[in-house]
């Protein structure tokens, strides 16, 4: 095995890099020696190992010498390729050759050896033995690199029987292993961190987890951030909080100081590398007085690798090295809050690399969001706690609130009572006013005992004494008290409480009882609309039931469990009033659990709740010491009387609707000036309100929801005075619609804001400032009229003021919008690219439209300079585009055309504008050039199409013109022949019968002469009926092939099966050809097979047989009557029983099984001798009009007595599928013409044939046997000996003919009659070489040079026209003497061929069928001109 012969079966592993290397390596410098010389076992285990995809390496003889595949060679970062090739492995492995050299050993003693993610540590550079320069990663350098391998080493038994090498299969896993390692630190930090609660936690977690990996974190810090604002910031800026140092926000001076947790690893706290504290501010990011890049790496917001600036003094970690860089890397919480940042040391035996920098990454992610959720948790927690403190505070604060309410309470409800029982003293002003004051006290007074009910309940210092009741009955008195107010607001009412004498008892607290029903029906009124309100109370044998339920606007799902929670409101909730404290149902629920029962709420939001009360029967489960078994009938008394007299009763509620309608029905009268809408649900505004006296309109509406639909769908107010409490929609629910309207004119409306609150955090509402747009003021109640008046006529002159600069501004900018939108609009619309330069910089493009950047391909980036647009252009009208540029800035207008890069056409027009920018439009014209080329090649198709049927169908008229013409000439000339030979045979009967009249001696030589004269005149009319013959057959096939396409075209052809001989009808066909076959000296080869005898019958079609047989037979005459080549034209037939060959999509029809026995296929095969068919031609044989020629036609062929029609083969093919067959051409150029085709047959009963003893004609070269060779001195080759020549007076004639043998004998022998000399050729060339040679000649008398010729335009070699030329030219140029007469002889009748032939030099043209004696009549008149 040579070097080049190893892996010889494999070359793409040769031509792999570790391939080329080891057969281009120099073996003979080392102990191996050249490859040649290696033994087999070395050179089959290196085969192996090189086809082998996995990692495997070699080491023979006693050296070790290393030998390693294309897979090794990337091992260790590919430190060892290619400097290691060859190498023994006392080099190749030096790192670690104590412990290699053992494993060698242990494999020669046959112990199996092989590791499992084996720890190594090789160099990161090559060995220092190698002279080569090796780059490496500065950054990265490693002396020592951790590996890690799962190997085995094999013994490989040399020739000898023993070991002669090792083969290493190993596969490098530290990327494995490292892996599982680092993946297994983010597992433990995950499971420390699933149970810390606080950021304390959460930083222990981090240095535990951290610390179990040494070989990746040989030391880290970790360190908490916290912001702080200096001093000099304002006063509304100045608090400290934990914000995110993050250099997307601008801080005028900030310094955040950044403190290091106690836990940290591989460094002692206070060490130059590990500060405890550490300073900056987000105003630079210079390291001044910092040991690491701190400020980097937070205000950067990005991991940063760093070189230890304190390398000594850590603690021994990992490795043991030296400590490394290191990586500093933020954490960031929510809000991107910087809250940390941790500084990791790099492993010193690593590189760090993608993976490394990935697991960092994956770190840093799962710090933040532990951290961000460990932070939520803690504030979770924090703000619990101080829930919990609020709500202690608050329940203190109303107790004591409550108290001191009720004297100035009752000071104020006293003297309104005792005005209003005077009631005739007071004016009707005064007395509403009273009645304000009366209401709204009573309210009051509501609020502060359900407060002070609510605070014992919750504080377990209620008094109560718990009696049995009849529950029934009182709930069914209690209930009743609301009908009347229910029922006037529309709405059914039904209580259902059982009979009214039912006698069970429950232990309640009356005066408990009582709230509880006034609270849920309270509740049902106010946010039931329409509908119906019921109230049942049903008893079980444990317990009673309560339950009211409403059909008004619900509870959302998730609010359900909170409404029972104190002051808690359903936001939206769309009620009567706005009224409420949200201490209702909290209360109704303390007072249930009082009584130890249960409440329940079941709603579905729109459709209504039901609020359920379950109270135990029986008195076990109350305190005993609050139980009293006697029944008070004195404490029975509803509370009708007290609710009637704070006016707080249910029949409130339709005296509060039935004002307010009046209110509206009162505001809605002022008529549509500038108007504003003042809601207040507590009767500040209306229509005796001072502000009328500032406003000319005051629409006054119920709620929120009313205001935003009057805002909306009326006129735009001017000013809107609203309270933040509202039912329906709040006043700041109705300032966020109102800044979210698409109407842009009601985000500027000024708004003065009710409100009770004070202090910025308990103002929610204030954070809509910043999404309104207009003016909002806030008016703390209780205010004054005075100040509302005041407040209200500034926002209105405010407004007015705004108003009219606004609508002046808006309108001048509503021109230029106007005027710039119509441009802009204009250029987005235009169908041509457009572009503006700058008006003083004109080389600078600020404008384009789209259209702009999609027809030149540039990207859409303004401005552009001209620069860039001229490289958009194509090379080569780069100048031109300058040059229009430069006459364009001197302020003409230019245009001009060019093309694009991009494949574009373009045309550029510019013009200069006054204000100095350049306005230009580019007009993409490749569409339009596209498509006039388009038009233009369509059109030029159109036209050759049109010239090429017009071709074709003049060359069929031409052709078949010429082809009935020719025969029809020759018949004429025939019938000539035969008149004059008929004349001259009368002449010679009369002379005969006078000489054998006379019978005188003198005369003795007279029958004689005759006799020859008679003779010769029976062989003139032998030929004669041969020709008239051939030339009717010829006619009568191009008739029979023009009508059986005509047949084919028209679906009217059809097939006659009978009964005949076959071998009859292929006689009959070959007897068609006897004339033509002698005179051409051609033989037939016969061959009818042994299964086809002359008793031999068939039944088909057999005159679409001989159709068939008769156009391939003319074929092979055609083409082997101008060769001069050997003639014959041989024939096999066959019978077969099946297809010779398939038809592409034919399928066979079933028959009955009699007709299927005598089925048969009749096969011929059809060969000659001829130049056969060019190979680009044989595609398109069975086409019409194929024009064909035979291979080398213009060399080789001689004139063609009959031309075709170019229709034969095509209905061969057409015939032989309509008789169930195919045809097919199976000969080769140069070789002879060969078809083979068959038809579909049935085979009949044989029977002797009825062929006629007579045959016509019989000829020798017509014969039945195989193998007959045809007489090689038949061919017809014309030569210089067979020229002939007769005279006649001074004038003499040549014959250049290339119509067929027959026209051209008979034209001879018509001339020669009419007393000519006539020479005849065979072409054009041989005609011109007949001149030539008898002008040189004329002296000698050798030759004879004409008078006259007459010429056939259509001829091999030199046709008639060229040879004409030609002539022409060499009588002008004296090369022949004087001017021949020359008359053209053709078969083409039209116009332009005449022209044609007479302006190239002929004298006259005469058309086929011709008169001989019109031509003779014109020779003799020539000749005596001369």
């Amino acid at each position: 095995m040579t070097c080049s012969s190893l892996l010889s079966y494999a070359p793409q592993i040769q031509s792999s890099p570790v391939g080329k290397l080891i057969l281009e390596f120099d073996w003979s410098s080392t102990p191996l020696g050249p490859i040649e010389q290696w033994p087999q076992s070395l050179k089959t285990v290196v085969s192996i190992m090189l086809a082998n995809p996995s990692q495997s390496c070699l080491f023979w003889g006693p050296d070790h010498i290393l030998i390693y595949n294309n897979a090794w060679r990337r091992i260790i970062s590919g430190s060892k390729h290619p400097h290691f090739m060859g190498k023994p492995g006392r080099i190749a492995f030096h790192e670690i050759w104590d412990t290699f050299s053992v494993h060698c050993q242990n494999v020669y003693r046959g112990k199996h050896v092989g590791r499992v993610d084996d720890l190594l540590f090789f160099d990161s550079q090559p060995s220092g033995e190698l002279p080569l320069n090796v780059p490496s990663n500065q950054d990265d350098t490693i002396d020592k690199l951790e590996s890690y391998f799962t190997w085995s080493y094999l013994p490989i038994q040399a020739e000898d029987g023993k070991v002669g090498g090792i083969l290493n299969n190993c596969m490098e896993t530290t990327e494995k292993v490292l892996s599982e390692r680092r993946m297994s630190t983010v597992r433990i930090f995950a499971e420390l961190t699933a149970s810390i609660r606080t950021t304390v936690e959460f930083w222990q977690a981090v240095a535990d987890s951290l610390a179990l990996n040494e070989h990746d974190f040989p030391y880290f810090l970790c360190y908490s951030a916290t912001n702080t604002v200096h001093s000099d910031f304002n006063s509304d800026s100045a608090e400290t909080s934990n914000v995110s140092c993050d250099t997307r926000s601008e801080y005028s001076s900030s310094g955040s100081s950044i403190a290091s947790v106690h836990n940290s690893c591989g460094v002692q706290p206070g060490h130059p590398a590990a500060p405890s504290q550490v300073e900056f501010n987000s105003m630079t990011t210079l390291e001044s007085n910092q040991s690491w890049p701190f400020s980097k790496a937070c205000f950067g917001r990005t991991s940063i690798r760093a070189k230890n600036p304190h390398p000594m003094g850590f603690q021994a970690r990992g490795w043991g090295d030296e400590p490394g860089d290191a990586i500093l890397i933020p954490i960031h919480g929510t809000d991107d809050m910087l809250v940390g940042l941790v500084l990791f040391g790099l492993n010193t035996r690593r590189p760090y690399d993608a993976d490394y920098a990935s697991f960092h990454q994956t770190l840093s992610r799962n710090l933040s969001s532990c951290y961000v959720a460990t932070q939520a948790f803690e504030r979770e927690l924090q703000r619990t706690e101080e829930l919990q403190a609020l709500d202690r505070a608050k329940t203190v604060f109303f107790q004591n609130v409550s108290h001191e309410l009720r004297t100035p309470l009752t000071l104020i409800r006293g003297p309104c009572e005792d005005a209003l029982k005077d009631g005739d003293k007071l004016d009707k002003t005064s007395r509403a006013r009273f009645k304000l004051i009366f209401r709204a006290s009573g309210r009051l007074l509501r609020l502060v005992n359900s407060l002070m009910l609510f605070s014992s309940a919750e504080a377990k210092r209620l008094q109560v004494v718990y009696r049995p009741v009849r529950l029934g009955p009182v709930t069914a008195d209690l209930a009743s008290l609301f009908r009347s107010a229910i029922e006037k607001a529309g709405i059914t009412y039904t209580v259902d409480c059982g009979r009214s004498d039912d006698e069970r008892e429950v232990f309640v607290d009356l005066s408990m009882w009582e709230k509880i029903i006034f609270n849920l029906l309270s509740n049902a009124i106010k946010y039931t609309a329409e509908g119906f309100i019921k109230l049942s109370l049903r008893f079980h044998s444990s317990e009673v039931e309560l339950r009211v339920g409403d059909s008004g606007c619900g509870i959302p799902e998730d609010q359900k469990e909170l409404v029972l929670q104190r002051f808690h409101r359903v936001e939206y909730a769309e009620g009567r009033s706005h009224e409420g404290t949200g201490i209702g149902l909290a209360l109704t629920s303390e007072l249930v659990k009082l009584h130890g029962g249960r409440i329940k709420v079941e709603s579905s939001l729109g459709k209504g709740s039901s609020f359920i009360i379950s109270l135990p029967r029986g008195y076990s489960h109350l305190p005993a010491k609050d139980v009293s078994h006697i029944s008070d009938p004195a404490s029975y008394k509803t509370a009708s009387a007290a609710l009637a007299e704070d006016g707080g009763g249910p029949g409130n509620l339709h005296r509060d609707r039935e004002r307010n309608d009046s209110e509206l029905d009162r505001a809605a009268g002022y008529g549509s000036y500038a108007e504003a809408i003042v809601e207040e649900a507590n009767g500040w505004l209306g229509e005796d309100s001072e502000t009328a006296t500032v406003a000319q309109v005051i629409i006054a509406v119920p709620d929120g929801r009313a205001a935003l639909d009057y805002i909306r769908n009326q006129v735009r107010p001017d000013l809107i005075v609203t309270d933040v409490m509202m039912p329906g929609l709040t006043g700041t629910d109705l300032i966020q619609q109102l800044a979210t309207d698409p109407d842009p004119d009601i985000h500027n409306i000024p708004i003065i804001l009710l409100t009770a609150r004070s202090g910025s955090e308990s103002n929610p509402e204030l954070k809509y400032e910043s999404i309104y747009q207009g003016q909002i003021d806030y008016l703390l109640k209780p205010f004054s009229s005075d100040e509302l008046v005041r407040r209200v006529r500034t926002r209105i002159y405010t407004v007015r003021q705004k108003l009219e600069l606004e609508r002046q501004v808006q309108q001048r900018t509503a021109e230029l919008n106007y005027a710039q939108h119509r441009y802009r609009r204009m250029t987005e619309l235009a169908p041509v690219a457009i572009f503006e330069t700058d008006d003083t910089d004109r080389n600078l493009i600020t404008f384009a439209n789209e259209r702009y950047f999609s027809l030149t391909g540039l990207p859409k980036s303004l401005p552009l300079r001209f620069d860039e647009i001229i490289e958009s252009i194509e090379a080569q009208y780069r100048p031109a585009a300058k040059q229009v540029w430069s006459e364009i800035l001197t302020g003409k207008p230019a245009q001009f055309e060019f093309q694009l890069l991009n494949g574009r056409q373009a045309l550029a027009e510019m013009i200069s504008l006054s204000s100095g920018s350049i306005l230009g439009t580019l007009t993409d014209q490749t569409d339009q050039r596209l498509f006039a080329s388009q038009q233009l090649d369509a059109e030029r198709q159109k036209t050759d199409e049109a010239v090429n049927r017009r071709r074709l169908q003049e060359a069929f008229i031409d052709i078949v013109s010429h082809e009935l013409r020719n025969p029809i000439s020759a018949i004429l000339q025939s019938a000539d022949l035969l008149s004059g030979s008929i004349s001259r045979l009368n002449s010679i009967y009369h002379e005969l019968f006078v000489s054998f009249t006379n019978k005188t001696e003198a005369d003795s030589a007279t029958p004689q002469k005759l006799f020859e004269e008679i003779r010769s005149e029976l062989e003139d009319v032998s030929h004669a009926v041969a020709s008239v013959e051939l030339c009717a057959r010829h006619q009568t096939i191009i008739a029979s092939d023009i009508l059986v396409v005509s047949r084919l075209d028209s679906n009217l052809l059809s097939i006659n099966p009978t009964t005949f001989h076959l071998m009859h009808v292929l006689q009959n066909t070959l007897a068609m050809f006897l004339v033509q076959v002698e005179t051409q000296s051609i033989t037939f080869k016969l061959d009818p097979g042994p299964s086809i005898t002359t008793e031999t019958r068939i039944i088909a079609d057999s005159t679409r047989l001989c159709q068939i047989l008769v156009n391939l037979i003319s074929n092979s005459c055609r083409a082997l009557e101008s060769w001069d080549g050997q003639r014959q034209i041989s024939i096999q037939m066959s019978l077969l029983h099946s297809r010779p060959f398939e038809i592409p999509g034919h399928i066979l029809q079933v028959t009955d099984p009699a007709v299927e026995a005598s089925r048969i296929w009749v096969s011929f095969h059809i060969s000659d001798t001829g130049p056969g068919v060019p190979v680009e031609d044989q595609a398109r044989l069975f086409t019409r009009f194929n024009g064909v020629q035979a291979v080398n036609a213009n060399a080789t062929r001689r004139p063609s007595s009959l031309e075709g029609t170019g229709l034969g083969l095509y209905l061969c093919r057409k015939l032989a599928e309509l008789q169930g067959g195919a045809i097919k051409f199976i000969g080769a150029p140069g070789q002879g013409a060969a078809f083979l085709f068959f038809i579909e047959a049935r085979l009949a009963e044989n029977a002797p044939t009825m062929v006629s003893p007579h045959f016509p004609r019989p000829s020798r070269r017509i014969s039945s046997k195989r193998y007959l060779v045809t007489d090689p001195s038949s061919k017809a080759n014309i030569s210089s000996q067979d020229h002939e020549f007769m005279k006649k007076r001074p004038e003499e004639l040549e014959k250049n003919n290339s119509e067929s043998a027959i026209n051209q004998k008979l034209l001879r022998r018509q001339v020669e009659k009419a007393g000519f000399t006539a020479h005849v050729t065979n072409n054009g060339l041989e005609a011109l070489q007949y001149l030539e040679a008898a002008h040189q000649d004329n002296n000698s008398g050798s030759e004879v040079y004409p008078s006259l010729i007459l010429m056939d335009l259509e001829m091999p070699i030199l046709d008639g026209l060229e040879a004409t030329a030609r002539i022409r030219t060499w009588e002008m140029e004296g090369i022949l003497p004087g001017k021949l007469f020359i008359y053209a002889i053709t078969g083409n009748a039209r116009q332009g061929q005449i022209d044609t032939a007479l302006a190239v030099g002929m004298d006259d043209v005469y058309i086929k069928p011709y008169s001989i004696a019109d031509i003779i009549r014109r020779i003799d008149l020539d000749c005596q001109s001369l």
